[in-house]
């Protein structure tokens, strides 16, 4: 009887010790959770850039462009693999004239994955979200030295606004570049769309 206490103590000891060692490793998942996200939140805050001036300063890290006549560099974000600047006419905070977005991301990043991202970004910063977007269009033209599939799609927002958007990707000056420009149908320029396009070296 006494072995058998003894076996049944010990067993109960070892049970006691892991669930011990299981909330010290859940504890520290915890604490080392908490880091990495007070970490990111904080590098993200401080890779937002509001002035025009650091905003253009990215946006001409990723290529050099010329603005289109009203348009200024509004907003800049860099965090962890990818930076994306926001340009956009500087009397309006609608969708009445397209507005543009330049990213860059690192090496071995998704493109598929990083576009789809970029999308849901862009959207939500223009208050879109949720519009059936649908691929009209695919064209050849030249970005930086080199062809590239430039995409426009066309759909509806969850307003009833009809809205129109490029996609395309093009080797930017430290890596690979996207541009994003999106606007309602009725105000889209696209005279303003191509020379904004043709500028960028």
């Amino acid at each position: 009887m006494t072995v058998v206490n003894e076996q049944g103590t010990k067993k109960r000891n070892w049970i006691w010790i892991g669930l011990g060692a299981a909330g010290l490793f859940c504890l520290c998942a915890v604490v080392a959770a908490i880091f990495v996200i007070n970490r990111v939140g904080k590098q993200v805050q401080e890779g937002v850039q509001t002035d025009p001036e650091s905003a253009s300063k990215a946006a001409h890290k990723i290529a050099d462009y010329d603005l289109p006549p009203g348009y200024q560099e509004q907003m800049a974000m860099d965090i962890m693999f990818y930076s994306f600047v926001m340009i956009a006419p500087e009397s309006s905070t609608t969708l009445d004239q397209p507005v543009i977005m330049l990213a860059q991301f690192q090496a071995g990043v998704d493109q598929d994955q990083m576009e789809q991202q970029l999308r849901q970004s862009f959207e939500q910063q223009a208050g879109n979200q949720g519009a059936d977007m649908r691929l009209v269009e695919v064209k050849k033209m030249t970005i930086r030295g080199e062809e590239t599939d430039v995409a426009i799609y066309e759909g509806t927002d969850k307003n009833g606004n009809t809205l129109r958007e490029l996609i395309t990707a093009f080797p930017g000056k430290d890596g690979t570049a996207m541009l994003i420009i999106m606007g309602n149908m009725q105000d889209w320029d696209q005279q303003m769309v191509d020379d904004f396009i043709k500028s960028i070296r």
